[in-house]
């Protein structure tokens, strides 16, 4: 009985590891989609402001002395509430000035800076802080040359909310379905363990040449294959005698 229970564990155990992975792969899979959902929101008014930054300087107007801009970078803030804050870097020679800037500071401009081009891309985006997403976008001058860096913080608190929720429900779940793994399926494979024991041990028997009842091995195809066993030794024996 106790091998059975040991198998029975060993079975279950399996299954709780499947149905972990299975339940984490789904909450992963949740938590990117919520933060695409977030990056496609912030570039909306990002990719807008880039726009009409880069317009600027095809009118031969300077980022450092367009006080327009950060009229521009207030309304954008007052526009989207999700949105916190908002920095225009000077990134020619590296010098990491902030230009304009709109909301609490962001701190260390030049970081988001060397991310962005780490990525390669146009726009680089950060989810790994626990308060805000961090996107980034080069503004580039009408030749193609990069002269600043567009930072948007936008707030993450929602999406955290959301993802413990998530994370709550999905653990519920899966507390449901391992307890409704044990209480069904510890019965029906200590009940399968049980059977295949009464027919190895039937077809060990028949090996050995004892009797064993019809109805144990009535429908099993091992103790069959036992019985054609002994049937075909027997006849063999026969045969040289």
């Amino acid at each position: 009985m106790f091998q059975k229970l040991k198998m029975a564990s060993v079975a279950i155990a399996i299954l709780f590891f499947l149905l972990s992975l299975l339940a984490v792969l789904q909450f992963y899979r949740f938590q990117n989609l919520l933060y695409e959902v977030n990056s496609s929101r912030i570039s909306v008014p990002a990719q807008a402001l880039k726009r009409d930054v880069e317009r600027t300087l095809a009118f031969g107007l300077s980022l450092q002395t367009n006080v327009q801009l950060k009229s521009m970078l207030d309304q954008v803030i007052e526009q989207y509430p999700s949105i916190l804050s908002i920095q225009l870097v000077d990134t020619i020679a590296d010098s990491g000035n902030i230009m304009w800037e709109s909301g609490p500071p962001i701190a260390d401009p030049m970081s988001f800076v060397r991310a962005q081009r780490r990525a390669g891309k146009p726009m680089w985006f950060d989810a790994s802080r626990p308060d805000s997403f961090i996107q980034s976008w080069t503004i580039k001058d009408p030749i193609g040359q990069v002269v600043a860096n567009l930072t948007l913080s936008a707030d993450k608190s929602q999406v955290v909310a959301l993802l413990s929720d998530a994370r709550a429900k999905l653990f519920q779940i899966w507390l449901i379905l391992c307890v409704a793994v044990l209480l069904i399926l510890t019965p029906i494979l200590l009940y399968l363990f049980s059977r295949l024991d009464q027919i190895i041990s039937s077809a060990q028997a028949i090996l050995q040449g004892k009797s064993v009842e019809s109805r144990t091995w009535q429908s099993s195809e091992i103790c069959d294959l036992a019985t054609q066993i002994v049937a075909s030794g027997n006849a063999t024996e026969t045969k040289k005698s």
